[in-house]
């Protein structure tokens, strides 16, 4: 469950004798739980207090109408505040607190642009200036062009073999042009089918179909619920080159015990984000979302039963039956994990994504 959710819960009355227990006795001990919960207050106390406000100004209209007319007009002996006015500044500190929180604790795994001195500054921003001079300076054949650096880069990995692809959608959130790479795989522009922001998962597809022509994707998505403790591992791009990452599942929940998301005992780094996290047998259980702030070898993991979930509610049906079209076979199962690396690697990507200035 979200913070948020949890909060409301709480105010409103949803929450168990235990479990209401269980949240006062983390308002005493979590100070930046505390302060959240108490902006989130101010907050929802400030939008009643408008609704309320409005509700009795519409009655006190329907009043004056029923008595004098539609003609009659309403002159206010006093200036009419407007709910930015009566509540900004409460509402401003309250989403500002939140949002601090919220970044100081957990951090999205997107790199931002790479960029490491003033030289390299330079040449990315004029590099950058046309993506479309990029592709005419293709298409007339005379000489490859040194493609532009990305905006972001980060991870993704094959959703099954028709050539739908998994990533993050705060990678792909805004974005003009969506390329994918691998040693495998010259880059190769994709399209967004999906963003579930909600959720953090975007899914592509690759535009040339013959690239996908011999695909065999050897994983396949294992929905069932996780042990605790189970050995899991990572791969992904916070570097040019594929790194791997193993630990095992620290918690079947993430983060104020959201529900959708494992914790792992793995250093998750900026690039990571939209890369699998799989279990022993090379199944994959989950999405890499993000960390915490400061804490070492901890991440975070979109669940794959989410996942699905989330393709259920799609209402384009094509696109539907094409996502939930999932191979049965696995190949990794047994294998040493050395080997399963070599045959997953393929079909695990470098996500550049472009973003108009």
């Amino acid at each position: 469950m979200r913070p948020i959710d949890l909060f409301d819960d709480y105010l409103s009355g949803k929450l168990s004798a235990d479990d209401v227990l269980d949240f006062e006795n983390r308002l005493r001990s979590d100070n930046t739980f505390a302060e959240a919960f108490e902006q989130h207050k101010t907050l929802v106390d400030a939008l009643h207090k408008s609704e309320k406000r409005t509700a009795f100004k519409n009655k006190l209209k329907a009043i004056h109408t029923s008595a004098f007319g539609n003609d009659a007009k309403i002159i206010s002996i006093n200036r009419e505040e407007g709910f930015v006015k009566r509540y900004g500044k409460t509402v401003l500190v309250a989403a500002s607190t939140a949002a601090i929180v919220v970044l100081s604790t957990v951090a999205a795994i997107s790199p931002g642009v790479k960029q490491t001195n003033n030289e390299i500054t330079e040449l990315g921003l004029k590099l950058q200036a046309s993506n479309q001079a990029i592709v005419e300076g293709i298409k007339e054949g005379s000489q490859k062009p040194l493609p532009a650096p990305a905006n972001l880069e980060g991870s993704a990995f094959a959703f099954n073999n028709k050539g739908y692809i998994i990533t993050s959608s705060h990678m792909v959130n805004g974005a003009d042009s969506v390329f994918v790479q691998n040693g495998s795989l010259e880059r190769t522009l994709t399209e967004v089918v999906l963003i579930d922001t909600k959720l953090d998962i975007a899914i592509l597809k690759i535009a040339n179909p013959d690239v996908v022509k011999t695909w065999d994707v050897p994983f396949t998505f294992n929905q069932k619920n996780t042990d605790l403790g189970e050995k899991v591992y990572t791969l992904g791009y916070p570097r040019k080159d594929v790194v791997y990452g193993e630990g095992s599942l620290s918690s079947l929940s993430g983060y104020y015990n959201d529900t959708t998301m494992y914790q792992i005992s793995i250093p998750v780094n900026p690039g990571n984000s939209g890369g699998p996290l799989l279990n022993d047998q090379g199944n994959v259980i989950g999405v890499i979302r993000g960390k915490i702030t400061g804490a070492e070898a901890t991440g975070f993991a979109i669940k794959s039963n989410e996942i699905f979930r989330s393709i259920e509610a799609l209402t384009v049906d094509s696109v539907k039956t094409d996502l939930l079209s999932q191979s049965k076979k696995q190949t990794l199962k047994g294998l040493k994990r050395t080997e399963q690396i070599k045959r997953i690697n393929p079909y695990v990507f470098n996500v550049l994504v472009y973003k108009k200035d």
